[in-house]
């Protein structure tokens, strides 16, 4: 007879193991009932089990072995009320530093198998944590710092969002938040001075292609404080000589030239019409003469009358007649001799290119305009004949 307490020796307990092997077990496949279940529970409670508090109890061979025998099995998975008993049971509990020092060592090298972060990817899909849950989380997070991702790490989080879309929901939150000014200021602090490689410059032109700009159109999207914050921050820069070669190399391409051009023949300036223009759309509106003004083509007309007539209201000052007849301005610093020249020199060009194009060219002077109108009308209806 086993008095109490004592050890079996290491032989005995070979023998008894060898003799239950291949023995179907009483129990095996028997359930207790909800009462005896409930008896169970009601004797253990209060007790303290055995290997409360308790370390080393199992040798590395017996932890081998029972870590063999499990795996492989499949447990029946928990009920609903189970999960909640055991949910309600942790709930407050807290590790001490040295069984977090101990989980994080067992973890650090281990890596999760291809079908494990499927299933618990899986599992989480559709999640969405209550707002308590999401403050705790980032109060936990609140001050520590994380160890920076590798290269292959980022080019894997890289490779799993690439054609990824937020939903409208989605975008609508992130839109919503709002950082604040401790959060902005971190931000600011973070980027400041980091540079972006050529490859992600080029990655973000790529995919930025063909959109059309958020705040395209809209205005009073920035209010005034934000506006005098943008302008202060901007006060005594200089761009660095690199910068500014850039930005000249790339105002000097072909196709960009091109783009400023087409943009220039839409640009009216001055914004509003002359009193000059009005007297001549007045003068050909009366006499019932269609038109359009301020084309957009070389030159552009200040009235384009179909199919191919283009008339010019010059100023006598700003185009060069008062300079024409003889007046000296070399006194002058901007609107000088040499100032007048050049824009002669340019409205003869205007003239010549659209009349080589085909277009009939009128120029009518400020003063012929004022003083006789009669004669200018008569001018374009001999022009249209």
């Amino acid at each position: 007879m086993v008095s109490k307490g004592s050890k079996l020796s290491a032989e005995t307990r070979a023998k008894l193991s060898e003799s239950h092997k291949d023995q179907i077990p009483w129990i095996k496949g028997k359930k207790h009932s909800p009462e005896s279940i409930a008896k169970m529970s009601a004797v253990k409670k209060g007790k303290i089990p055995w290997n409360k508090g308790k370390t080393g109890i199992y040798s590395p061979e017996t932890r081998a072995k029972m870590s063999a025998r499990k795996k492989g099995k499949k447990h029946s998975p928990l009920t609903p009320e189970h999960r909640a008993k055991l949910s309600a049971s942790q709930t407050g509990r807290k590790h001490s530093p040295e069984t977090r020092a101990k989980m994080s060592a067992r973890k650090k090298g281990k890596k999760l198998s291809p079908e494990h972060i499927a299933k618990i990817s899986a599992s989480l899909k559709g999640r969405d944590f209550s707002p308590e849950h999401r403050a705790k989380l980032g109060l936990a997070k609140k001050g520590k710092k994380f160890s920076p991702l590798t290269p292959e790490h980022r080019a894997k989080i890289g490779e799993k969002s690439r054609g990824r879309k937020h939903s409208p929901e989605t975008r609508a939150k992130m839109s919503a938040r709002v950082f604040s000014p401790e959060t902005r200021a971190k931000i600011s602090e973070k980027s400041r001075g980091r540079k972006l490689s050529p490859e992600t410059i080029a990655k973000i032109s790529a995919s930025k292609k063909g959109q059309i700009p958020w705040h395209k159109g809209k205005t009073g999207i920035y209010s005034a404080e934000h506006r005098a914050k943008l302008s202060e921050s901007h006060i005594g820069k200089k761009p660095s000589p690199e910068t500014i070669a850039k930005i000249k190399t790339y105002q000097n391409k072909p196709e960009v030239l091109e783009k400023n051009r087409e943009r220039r023949l839409h640009l009216v300036i001055p914004a509003k019409d002359t009193k000059l223009e009005l007297k001549l759309q007045e003068l050909l509106k009366v006499n019932s003469t269609p038109f359009t003004k301020h084309k957009a083509m070389l030159g552009q007309p200040d009235i384009f009358i179909e199919p191919n007539i283009c008339i010019f209201a010059d100023g006598d000052y700003w185009h060069g007649w008062l300079y024409l007849q003889g007046e000296d301005f070399s006194n002058q610093r901007k609107f000088n001799n040499e100032y007048f020249e050049k824009i002669i020199k340019k409205d003869q060009s205007i003239t010549t290119r659209l009349e080589a194009k085909g277009y009939k060219v009128l120029r009518l002077w400020e003063h012929e305009i004022i003083k006789e109108p009669k004669k200018c009308l008569d001018r374009i209806r001999a022009v249209l004949q």
